[in-house]
């Protein structure tokens, strides 16, 4: 095995390993069942947990997917699989060489440093040049490569299938409480509160301003019920995603600002995490300032209630 390959995995495992492999964008319910299966084995058979993840996903690799799509990024993926429980965490630079591995030389490289005694992934997990490495290709080159395999079926809610391609549907669409469910958590984004234009201040309400991760998919303009979270304190809020047209700045780009519904301080430099709940309306243009305030008003009282508990 050429040795660039073999360092795909990094160090050498110091235990043999149950692995679970895939994109795993978003993590849902349906990917928490493949990686708590993962758990499950290696703590029957006193191995390691792994997950093997790929960097770019494959999917934006081979522009099946955008720049700014991903549900979760590697950071958050990474916190997500400590949540869960796993051992290690191996993110593979997706390229071109990558995808062209026979599912031989890939499980050679992953063999080398791994020691997989357990390998469990999706039903429509595959790998390697023209996808030769699917998952039932795998399971076979089991016993060659020393691990037994586990095919683990789409889980199925509301009648259809879990999936990633399915949860950026709904939340392109607005549809929080639905994408939320399939999550299995709400959907976030973290980063540092900055300084605005005092705009939301002057009407009486206040905002606290982030700007959107490059990379993460980004929620329909709009008003949403969220959960800010700064400093390990949780507070209910009604935040906008939008251009601010009633102010006619839409060539200023896209501005995230939550307005606390029962806090106010100096958060300046912190982090915020917006945990989002339900959408509450589409953004739209009001006459005056005035009747802006009114909706904020209405907007405000249909979070408090949203958010009651």
């Amino acid at each position: 095995m050429n040795e660039e390959f073999s360092n795909l995995f990094g160090p050498e495992a110091p235990n043999h390993t149950a692995v679970s492999i895939g994109a795993f964008d978003g993590l849902h319910l349906g990917h928490r069942h493949i990686l708590e299966n993962t758990k499950a084995r290696a703590k029957n058979s006193g191995l390691m947990s792994a997950a093997v993840l790929f960097d770019p996903l494959p999917s934006q690799f081979f522009g099946r997917l955008g720049a700014n799509e991903r549900i979760l990024l590697r950071n958050e993926q990474e916190e997500k699989l400590r949540e869960i429980g796993i051992d290690r965490i191996i993110f593979l630079p997706f390229s071109e060489k990558l995808a062209n591995l026979t599912p031989s030389e890939f499980l050679s490289a992953m063999q080398s440093r791994l020691h997989c005694e357990w390998l469990t992934m999706g039903d429509d997990f595959s790998i390697g040049k023209d996808r030769a490495g699917t998952a039932k290709v795998l399971a076979e080159l089991g016993p060659a490569f020393g691990y037994h395999a586990e095919i683990v079926r789409k889980d199925v809610m509301d009648g259809d299938v879990i999936s990633s391609t399915r949860i950026r549907a709904l939340l392109h669409s607005g549809s929080l409480p639905e994408a939320n469910r399939l999550l299995g958590y709400s959907f976030f984004f973290s980063g540092n509160i900055i300084h605005g234009d005092a705009r939301g201040r002057k009407l009486g309400f206040p905002t606290l301003n982030v700007k959107i991760p490059e990379g993460k998919l980004t929620l329909p303009n709009g008003v949403y019920a969220t959960w800010n979270i700064i400093d390990g304190q949780k507070y209910a809020a009604v935040t906008n995603i939008g251009v601010r047209p009633t102010f006619g700045l839409d060539a200023m780009g896209i501005f995230v600002e939550s307005y606390l519904l029962n806090a106010s301080g100096n958060f300046y430099g912190d982090n915020s995490r917006l945990e989002f709940i339900e959408m509450l309306r589409e953004e739209k243009r009001f006459s005056s300032a005035e009747e802006l305030k009114d909706q904020i008003s209405k907007d405000i009282q249909h979070a408090q209630e949203i958010l009651h508990d």
